[in-house]
């Protein structure tokens, strides 16, 4: 039996689907609350990623785990800075290391960690090894989950492997779907000429990569998962020609911002809060989003992975188009 923590969740629900259509027994860590409707045919184990109780439930009789749950966005619109930094270490970090733990003194055959590229930081031709500099709070907490699964792997002999995803696309992604259904709108806020470049994913090719990798990469490896490439300009005009409407960029100037963001995020610093709703308060977050990212993926190349679409392609089935 296999185990996926946030299966609740976009890449989730589609991972434990590809699973239990390739015959596997799955048991579905998820949240108490969530809706796992999506989740037919799993053994579904309610439980809070945090309570060394149920991860410890959660790991009986599994031979493989597929960490994907974690804390992206926390709720509220202006909270504690201490607060906000805390959740973030309790979810991506702190709750990565009760899992491993748990996993090594199970005996658990294969731990797939779901990182980030967040946890490497903006950049261009970025390499599987290269080293981290995650600009938010964020990849900094998944870069945290990253090192305390490796001390555990090193420790127990833990067989982990870290994938660390690019930006993921796909029908039922919250994020992309807003972005889609602001380019059949027309106008788009854009940083500057929108030329900077996105390491981007189909939420299917990430899956093909995973089961792949799962499979053949060595124990302890860390591998890109990205398709390739893109602008931000093309992405929104290969999306709007799909949809069959042409977007109007609206460029904003990215210097004026970056200040801006700078002084909102240390005037809110002093008084020890937070807006983790709007990315104009968070200076790491604005420049991930004015940032250039590329991607090597020498490791999963070197397992055989090519994607099986292209990034039109992909597009085309988010917006459920032909390409």
């Amino acid at each position: 039996m296999e185990l996926v923590t946030g299966a609740a969740g976009f890449i989730g629900r589609a991972l434990t689907g590809r699973l239990l259509a390739a015959g596997k027994r799955v048991r579905c860590l998820v949240r108490p609350g969530s809706d796992a409707s999506a989740l037919s045919g799993a053994e579904i184990l309610r439980g809070d990623l945090r309570d060394p109780a149920a991860l410890a439930a959660a790991v009986k009789g599994i031979s493989r785990v597929w960490h994907l749950g974690a804390l992206v966005r926390p709720r509220g619109f202006i909270v504690g800075k201490r607060r906000l930094l805390g959740e973030f270490h309790a979810v991506n970090a702190r709750a990565a290391r009760l899992l491993g733990e748990a996993a090594a003194g199970a005996g658990i055959g294969r731990f797939v960690y779901f990182s980030s590229i967040a946890a490497l930081g903006p950049g261009e031709n970025i390499s599987d090894g290269a080293e981290p500099r995650p600009v938010t709070a964020y990849g900094r907490s998944k870069l945290e989950g990253e090192l305390a699964l490796r001390e555990i792997s090193g420790r127990t002999g833990l067989n982990l492997l870290i994938l660390r995803p690019s930006m993921i696309y796909g029908r039922g992604s919250a994020p992309w779907e807003a972005l889609f259904s602001s380019v059949r709108k027309g106008w788009l806020p854009v940083p500057g000429a929108a030329a900077n470049a996105l390491s981007v994913c189909s939420l299917e090719n990430l899956l093909d990569a995973a089961l792949l990798a799962a499979e053949k990469a060595q124990p302890g490896s860390a591998l890109n998962v990205s398709e390739g490439t893109i602008t931000l300009r093309d992405l929104l005009f290969t999306a709007g020609e799909l949809a069959g409407r042409q977007p109007r960029l609206l460029p904003l100037p990215v210097t004026p911002l970056k200040a801006v963001s700078r002084l909102l995020d240390a005037g809110l610093g002093l008084a020890g809060l937070a807006m983790p709703g709007f990315i104009g308060a968070d200076e790491g977050r604005l420049l991930e989003a004015c940032a250039s990212w590329s991607h090597r993926c020498e490791g999963l190349r070197a397992l055989g992975w090519r994607p099986a679409l292209s990034t039109r392609e992909g597009l085309a089935a988010a917006l459920g188009v032909k390409p």
